[in-house]
């Protein structure tokens, strides 16, 4: 890597010392009461920091037989053991002097800006050799060695601060995003849980709602595509995972050409998966084309409800729910025979389409606000790139990139 001049290549162990965390002796475990000794796992690491909200406690009897294994505010952590390998951050002030899980190491006596390394650690400069390091056993670990031995560009101590300050700048973009787009979405689950069961009515409608089975409102289209017995061409629609927090998932689409058989949909109906990894995924198509047979294809019964409704319906969690049955030792999959008695209400088809309406404006901010987070979690990601290796410069005297 060829960097500017004043910036030095240097490995982790020459800029820190790193340790690692410990586990509970064998025979005790972590507890729920506050004990003034909280215990940080890789579960509570989220976004750069710790998730406080369930955090656990050593008890007390245990404290003193892992108190050297401690972390403080002026430390980073990266995880080292399971599938969140990697995971970095800054602990906050409340937890200052926290026990450590042994999954995750951290790095102390800094002899550079603290936050500048932890903008290095979960760059693609370290995570992409965080990800070639991975064991290929089933729970992937770093070795402490590994983590010592990996090297870093480290610019003048004026220049990472004004580094760090500015990428901080994006992450608290970032965060704010995040938070409106996750109000956002619980706005509209709650919209949804009042419009959707006539809790809540709109102006102008005061008619009685039909109390229907589900299969009264959607049929289940068993057509199939085999491109092996037919020489057309059909575009194949798979759905593809965005997570919207504790919401259910929006729909989304990738194609390809369909190789096996498939079954086919039309323009307005719903597709909805039954099996993994399509499970709890839903799209309501503009278009016609084929699908994997383990997604549901649902047709509207145009006499009790229109293909915007049926959309909406799918998402409550009442029917989300319903769809995750395990039998035996099968994994979880969607079941027809429970879904098609599912009892749901539904309005006249005028009430039907306002109460869409007013849900898919919803579904438009939430997906505005998901595009920004992508746009600025990308952005700053390409700076990361530019800034962290000097290919761009800064001015330690101005706020903005030189």
């Amino acid at each position: 890597m060829k960097l500017p001049t004043g910036w030095e290549l240097k490995r982790i162990e020459e800029i820190a010392d790193v340790k690692g965390g410990k586990r509970l002796p064998k025979g005790y475990s972590l507890v729920k009461e506050n004990t003034g000794f909280p215990y940080i796992r890789v579960t509570d690491m989220k976004n750069g920091t710790v998730d406080e909200s369930g955090i656990l406690y050593v008890p007390v009897n245990i404290a003193p037989k892992i108190s050297r294994y401690i972390i403080n505010k002026d430390d980073v952590f990266i995880s080292v053991a399971g599938n969140g390998l990697g995971i970095t951050g800054i602990i906050p002030e409340s937890l200052d002097g926290a026990n450590l899980t042994e999954n995750a190491d951290k790095l102390t006596n800094l002899k550079i800006n603290q936050k500048f390394l932890f903008e290095v650690l979960r760059s693609p400069i370290i995570q992409n050799k965080v990800e070639a390091e991975k064991t290929q056993n089933a729970q992937p670990k770093l070795a402490l060695t590994r983590i010592k031995g990996f090297e870093i560009p480290v610019p003048p101590l004026s220049e990472q601060k004004k580094i760090a300050k500015i990428l901080s700048t994006w992450d608290k973009a970032i965060t704010t995003t995040e938070q409106l787009l996750t109000n956002s979405t619980q706005q509209k689950k709650a919209l949804m849980q009042q419009l959707l069961t006539g809790k809540k009515r709109l102006p102008g409608f005061s008619g009685e709602w039909e109390k229907l089975h589900f299969s009264d409102i959607a049929d289940l289209n068993k057509k199939k595509f085999n491109p092996q017995n037919e020489s057309e061409e059909k575009e194949c629609i798979e759905l593809e995972h965005i997570s919207q927090g504790t919401s259910a998932l929006l729909g989304s689409t990738t194609t390809h050409k369909a190789v096996s058989t498939k079954s086919v949909f039309t323009k307005g109906c719903i597709l909805f998966g039954k099996l993994r990894p399509y499970l709890r995924k839903y799209w309501l198509a503009d278009r016609e084309g084929v699908c994997s047979t383990e997604i549901w294809v649902l047709s509207v019964n145009r006499n009790k409800s229109i293909p915007e409704y049926l959309h909406q319906l799918v998402q409550m969690d009442f029917f989300i729910d319903s769809t995750n049955v395990a039998s035996g030792t099968h994994m979880p999959r969607a079941d027809w025979n429970v879904v098609k008695d599912l009892i749901v209400f539904a309005p006249e088809l005028e009430e039907q389409q306002k109460i869409a309406t007013i849900l898919s404006t919803a579904d438009k901010e939430i997906e505005i606000l998901q595009q920004k987070l992508d746009c600025l979690k990308q952005e700053k990601k390409a700076l990361m790139q530019q800034l962290l290796t000097g290919k761009r410069r800064v001015n330690v005297d101005e706020l903005e990139v030189a």
